[in-house]
């Protein structure tokens, strides 16, 4: 019996030197799944256009009406590991809205990074006219001009004529465009499309629905109508709207009365001060209307041209001209 002892003690060695050498033969499956890298390459915009803020979930930042369908990431991953939506496989981002992508690692571990990407604000480019100065021979106004610090738009107008002071404040949305223009007696709300173009409006008077407004664009995205209904009586008024080539308001026809006028080859002083839905619904034939040049006619007729002098931005500082041959007229612009 004392033999048996021996005998059983090297068959146990035997099975353990066996079952340890399985396990040294056993692959050991990765566990990584992170993304090492990630980045798109958005059309139009270079690199300093983009902000990436890369970690556990990740934020793009880009500028004001960047198209993020159909973007197409290239990711970089752990190696062994698999991801989805898969690097180079377009996805369709959703302003403000987190997109998951999900890395599995060689071992079945999974790990969500949230991607967000957030279209920035529009901001503002134009000259930052500080006052605009009309003067004829009956009549006098002042319209100053106040801007917001990050958007560089227009924030604020104070008109002070016949001595009456009144003041217009801009109220924003979190992409700078305008949703409200008030005073103390007038409040003006403008709806807008999927597109970003204001598609009607509502002003109101002391609290009481004034007036209504729908405004309907023609394929360049251009005003091509104004329509607007005195709720007090129903009276409506249409305008319309033909442009020249440079962009600038070549007929403008209310009802059935056509005011048209030419342009010089300046910068026009309300270029880029309002948000560009805003601007489309304030363009006209008048020295007050956004456009991409300057009015050379001072009451669309040729007979009241406009005689302007630039400062070397190509900016008007003043303008002027003589309405029915004998009303002279004046404007002086003033820039911060």
């Amino acid at each position: 019996m004392k033999k048996v002892f021996p005998f059983l003690s090297l068959i146990i060695a035997l099975v353990v030197v066996g079952c340890s050498s399985d396990d040294n033969d056993k692959v050991v499956q990765s566990s990584l799944n992170s993304i090492t890298s990630f980045n798109i390459d958005f059309e139009g915009l270079s690199e300093d256009d983009v902000v990436y803020d890369l970690g556990n979930n990740i934020t793009i930042s880009v500028p004001f009406k960047t198209n993020i369908s159909g973007l197409v990431p290239n990711i970089t991953i752990s190696e062994k590991a698999t991801i989805s939506p898969a690097s180079g496989q377009p996805v369709n981002f959703v302003d403000g809205e987190a997109m998951p992508f999900t890395v599995t690692a060689e071992n079945g571990d999974e790990k969500v990074y949230n991607v967000t990407i957030n279209i920035r604000g529009e901001v503002g480019s134009g000259s930052q006219i500080k006052t605009y100065h009309f003067k004829d021979d009956f009549s006098e106004s002042i319209t100053t001009y106040t801007y917001d610090d990050n958007s560089n738009f227009i924030s604020s107008y104070t008109i002070e004529e016949g001595g009456a002071t009144t003041t217009y404040t801009f109220i924003f949305n979190d992409k700078n465009q305008v949703i409200e223009v008030k005073s103390d007696t007038k409040s003006t709300v403008y709806t807008y499309n999927d597109e970003g173009l204001i598609v009607s409006a509502v002003e109101k008077e002391d609290g009481m629905e004034a007036y209504t407004y729908t405004y309907t664009y023609n394929a360049e995205n251009k005003l091509e109508k104004k329509e607007r209904v005195n709720k007090e009586n129903d009276k409506v008024t249409n305008t319309s709207y033909v442009y020249n080539e440079e962009g600038n308001v070549k007929t403008e026809t209310v009802g059935t009365e056509a005011l048209e006028n030419t342009y010089d080859d300046k910068n026009n002083p309300f270029k880029g001060v309002y948000p560009s839905a805003f601007a489309k619904i304030n363009v006209g034939t008048g020295l007050d209307g956004v456009n991409i040049n300057n009015p050379a006619q001072g009451s669309f007729s040729s007979d009241t041209s406009v005689t302007y002098v630039y400062n070397t931005d190509g900016y008007p500082v003043t303008a002027s001209y003589v309405v029915f041959g004998f009303i002279n007229t004046s404007i002086t612009y003033t820039y911060y």
